[in-house]
């Protein structure tokens, strides 16, 4: 029997839960009502070409990529390896593999769906709105919107075991940045977790994800419970392309200056400041510019090939 102050405690929280969730509900619905998202929803919805999705009874794993045939392959079999039945991969006009490997995988991996993205701009949050409505709308029991250079564990676990676990309808994942050694030697691992999370979700009517897949606007409990390993930048090649082709589709959406930075600031480097920020990259040096550098002890991965956390 909880005590008087417990109850009130308790009573009060609760009060809390629900106002929170009445103002995320009130500002997605809000923000789905702007013109501009209203457009870009539109621009996303034409833009992405997809097979009817089946009937879904799971998690579902959604994303968007652009030439990342390096790792696309890993990224997928590894989501299905962590208990992930169905996983939705649009393509946006890849010139690399990307595509053809998709292709292939699809006759490999049960339950992954591939589509194409035909929507230039980089209006991201529009773009994964629309496959988490295509999933929701499919039956999936929770959302995974993932990048093609992330791999999801469960905190402890599988991602599957976690997700299942879960009382919270929105799970966040620590993200891990590794980056490559000077030597070639293979990645390493900043020990110190990125500031930003990403974030799993319970399909909700009207939900938004915002840019990034940092956060969701739907009400519910926030929990911790996942983890990711972030490889960003692999080779100078992958990061002078990926600085210059996100510059330009961040310009073709008009994003906001706050939005994106990164893209901005690496997309207006010439060929010799590319290359120089790589080098202070591989050097282990904070490059603000990039988003994404060594903020702390760098050290190797425990496995090559990791199946849980434990083993990053």
């Amino acid at each position: 029997m909880p005590s008087p102050l417990d109850l009130a405690r308790r009573l009060k929280h609760q009060a809390f839960l629900q106002k929170k969730g009445r103002e995320l509900t009130q500002e997605s619905r809000a923000l789905r009502a702007t013109e501009r998202f209203s457009r870009e929803y539109e621009m996303a919805s034409r833009g992405i070409v997809l097979p009817d999705l089946p009937a879904m009874s799971g998690p579902c794993a959604i994303a968007m990529v652009r030439e990342e045939a390096d790792v696309i392959e890993r990224s997928v079999r590894h989501l299905a390896d962590q208990g992930i039945p169905h996983i939705v991969v649009v393509d946006n006009g890849s010139k690399d593999a990307t595509p053809d490997i998709l292709r292939r995988l699809t006759g490999e991996i049960p339950g992954l769906v591939v589509g194409a993205d035909r929507e230039p701009a980089y209006v991201q949050s529009a773009k994964m709105t629309r496959l988490a409505d295509l999933a929701s709308a499919a039956g999936a029991t929770w959302v995974v919107p993932f990048d093609a250079d992330e791999l999801w564990f469960g905190a402890e676990g599988t991602l599957a075991e976690a997700l299942a676990a879960a009382d919270a309808p929105v799970l966040r994942a620590v993200m891990h940045n590794a980056f490559p050694a000077a030597d070639g030697s293979g990645p390493l691992l900043d020990t110190t977790a990125h500031f930003d999370v990403k974030v799993a979700f319970r399909p909700r009517s009207g939900a938004v994800l915002e840019m990034g897949n940092h956060e969701v606007l739907r009400p519910g409990v926030r929990a911790e419970g996942l983890r990711i390993l972030h490889l960003p930048w692999r080779s100078f090649e992958q990061f002078a392309r990926k600085s210059r082709t996100g510059a330009q589709a961040i310009a073709l959406a008009d994003t906001s200056e706050d939005k994106a930075y990164h893209w901005r600031r690496l997309g207006a480097l010439d060929d010799d400041a590319l290359r120089a920020a790589w080098e202070a990259l591989l050097a282990g040096q904070p490059l603000t510019d990039a988003a994404w550098y060594p903020r702390g002890t760098l050290r190797p991965l425990r496995a090559d090939a990791p199946t849980r956390w434990d083993e990053v």
